[in-house]
């Protein structure tokens, strides 16, 4: 009994979630028409750029370059760089910050000595010396174009606009990997943020390639290093506080996606924590709040969106005890919740579709690709999500990226090879529960749990070829410059 009520819980969980998506598919297709409104500019406010980093040598001389090259008057722009780093980063952050000062930008570099606060504290710190009134906020592997300021800065309608959020697009890449988490990338910004704002619900900013009112971030209790979501932490208490966002879904800026599955598990990871303190921070504040009932109930399935992975790994661990009592699993009143399942799918074709027309027929081809990875990530981002819920703080992991020419190079972390070898047990698992529900007659459950399985075979087995890697080839310089510092 404990089994079934376990199982119904998770389920049912899912289900609404999946319905939830479904119902931003239903906004998505009444608002994707919309036009973002704008106010041409009767001058020009002063802007500063920050650009948060944190050992970043392959990318951080084309991000400075990028930010250099905005068509804004130089004597309303200012650029910081917020560089963190324990690594060679420093000296070419420096090298370009002193070439473009002497081309007459106002450009600094702030080094810290410590990572404190991690990113929301470079932000806080380098808050302090803003000349601006419009804060625009670029991670290292970022492009935006010379025009983005240009763009962004007419769609403050109002003060009553908090910050305006661009979308994000992908730097050319063949690996794999890369392109399939393009398109929930895509499914995420073209239906859902779109949804969202255009429908008055709570949107986050993304952490990246938007633009910030300077007073909405003091107002809403700045930048705060206590969780490892910073940006949805921001976003909900300026939504709280009575702040408007906006979504530009015709500016886009280019930024990497990660190509290995140890990055990925380290950046799904810190989001699936980060939003998990979030939603213990924030729940009852939210619920306290003067938005509307609806967006209250947005708000907390924003926050809690990977529970997700939880709750999907509670399902699997659960359906072979289920799958070896068929007739009880088929007396489940919750075959009609199994329609939320085809929330994210559509989703994604939907954003494809509306991005590249015929051509995202083809890119659609890496969906399975991505599903299989989405769920080979449960077990990976359900630990994370119980850690979050326990613990307030942890560390802000680092997304290696590779840059237009650097190669990948493998990281050896012999303390995450323990969670490799549970998630190639969670496929064998996963298989044998799939040969019994094609006993049970339940055959599409034994699909998905074969998706289930390929996944964590992917995962698991994509972590322990890293590990493999890293005990061959030599330490980076990177790393190297790191451990002696």
């Amino acid at each position: 009994m404990l089994i079934v009520i376990l199982y119904s819980i998770a389920a049912t969980w899912l289900a609404l979630y999946g319905l939830h998506v479904l119902l931003l598919v239903i906004q998505y297709a009444r608002h994707r028409h919309d036009r973002t409104p704008i106010v041409p500019l009767a001058d020009y406010p002063r802007v500063t750029v920050q650009l948060p980093m944190y050992n970043e040598p392959d990318v951080v001389e084309r991000v400075i370059d990028a930010a250099a090259n905005f068509d804004w008057p130089r004597d309303r722009l200012q650029i910081q760089v917020l560089d963190d780093s324990v690594d060679r980063t420093t000296t070419l952050a420096r090298s370009r910050a002193d070439f473009h000062r002497a081309r007459g930008i106002d450009i600094e570099l702030l080094h810290r000595a410590h990572r404190s606060g991690y990113k929301a504290g470079a932000l806080t710190a380098g808050l302090e010396a803003v000349k601006g009134e419009f804060i625009a906020i670029f991670d290292a592997d970022f492009v935006p174009a010379p025009d983005f300021l240009q763009r962004m800065l007419p769609c403050f309608v109002d003060n009553s606009i908090g910050f305006v959020q661009a979308r994000w697009d992908h730097l050319p890449t063949a690996a794999p990997l890369a392109r399939a988490l393009a398109i929930g990338v895509d499914g995420h910004f073209v239906v859902e943020q779109l949804a969202r704002n255009r429908s008055g619900l709570p949107m986050i900013f993304n952490g990246s390639a938007g633009v910030w009112r300077k007073t909405c971030i003091q107002t809403s209790g700045g930048w705060s290093p206590d969780t490892l979501c910073e940006d949805m932490d921001l976003s909900m208490r300026a939504a709280m506080a009575g702040w408007k966002s906006v979504f530009v879904p015709e500016v886009a800026v280019l930024q990497e996606e990660p190509d290995r599955v140890d990055t990925i598990k380290s950046q799904h990871g810190r989001w699936a924590k980060g939003g998990a303190q979030c939603l213990r921070k924030l729940s009852g504040p939210l619920l306290r709040s003067n938005l509307s009932l609806l967006q209250k109930a947005a708000g907390l399935m924003y926050l809690s969106g990977y529970a997700a992975h939880l709750m999907m790994l509670v399902v699997l661990v659960l359906w072979l005890p289920l799958a070896l009592h068929p007739r009880l699993f088929n007396q489940l009143p919750l075959t009609f919740l199994g329609l939320g399942g085809l929330g994210l799918p559509i989703e994604y074709v939907l954003s494809q579709l509306a991005l590249y027309r015929t051509g995202g027929l083809r890119k659609l081809m890496m969906l399975p690709v991505l599903m299989a990875l989405g769920f080979g990530m449960a077990f990976n981002n359900g630990l994370n999500v119980i850690d979050g819920l326990l613990n307030r703080s942890g560390e802000w992991p680092r997304t290696p990226k590779r840059g237009s020419n650097a190669l990948s190079s493998g990281s050896l972390d012999l303390r995450r090879a323990w969670r490799a070898w549970i998630e190639l047990g969670l496929a064998v698992y996963t298989l044998i529960t799939a040969g019994l529900m094609i006993e049970a007659g339940q055959w599409v459950t034994a699909g998905v749990l074969l998706i289930y399985a390929i996944g964590f075979a992917l995962v698991g087995g994509g972590s322990l070829q890293t590990q493999r890697v890293a005990r061959t080839r030599p330490t980076p310089r990177s790393v190297q410059d790191e451990a002696l510092s």
